[in-house]
């Protein structure tokens, strides 16, 4: 069976964002199957553009959302626009985000490592998009804290910056000193909207990278790839 691989970003309504497009053109670049680029939101280079020129190539399409939980876009948009316009011959693989890769962890562990290091005696506050409508992301993001926690021997909050949990909750008067990680693969709109709210209640939180244009995406998408049934 002739396989295909999907890269399925977030976009922009008004433009095609350039973050991580790199890396994903250096990881095409490392495959021999069939592969394309299609974005959820704006009118360039669709998810559904991209779908049916893929889909003319091969009999089963691999698709790697590069996002990082599994809220709305995972769970119903990818899944329901793609049946639309597939081919009854085609076969569709979704494969899970990349939060839960050992490359997001890895990636997680060095940096904070190296800030705690810097700046010790602060605590940690990691923060992702989060969401109403499904329980598991915030649970996975807790995990993730949980983990952290233990290795790096400091506390380390879970929170969203929407649904339940959210950032401003923790912002208290004595919060103490903090690093502040945006779990979040571009470093855009709601990433600065975090660090403006966060910076007027800890005005001296530190803040790390988040992950766009780190390697870690790319390492995150090869990981989920080698979980298929296919050669990489």
């Amino acid at each position: 069976m002739t396989q295909g691989i999907l890269y399925v970003l977030h976009g922009r309504r008004n433009k095609v964002p350039q973050a991580n497009l790199n890396l994903l053109r250096e990881l095409m670049q490392t495959l021999a199957q069939p592969q394309a680029v299609g974005f959820l939101e704006g009118q360039q280079q669709t998810l559904e553009a991209s779908f049916v020129s893929l889909q003319q190539q091969v009999q089963q399409v691999i698709v790697v959302p590069v996002l990082l939980f599994a809220a709305t876009h995972v769970r119903q948009d990818i899944p329901q626009r793609l049946q639309v316009i597939k081919q009854p011959e085609v076969t569709l693989t979704v494969v899970k985000p990349l939060a839960t890769t050992a490359a997001v962890y890895t990636f997680l562990q060095h940096q904070l490592t190296g800030a705690i290091n810097a700046n010790p005696g602060r605590s940690i506050l990691l923060i992702a998009h989060g969401t109403p409508h499904f329980a598991e992301p915030y649970q996975q993001l807790q995990a993730l804290a949980g983990r952290l926690q233990n290795e790096l021997q400091v506390k380390v909050t879970a929170a969203s910056y929407i649904g339940h949990h959210r950032f401003t909750d923790y912002l208290t008067a004595d919060v103490g000193p903090l690093i502040v990680q945006r779990l979040f693969l571009t470093d855009g709109r709601i990433a600065g909207k975090i660090k403006q709210a966060v910076q007027q209640q800890v005005p001296t939180a530190i803040f790390l990278p988040t992950l766009e244009n780190q390697g870690a995406v790319k390492h995150g998408i090869l990981e989920r790839l080698m979980a298929v049934d296919m050669s990489v």
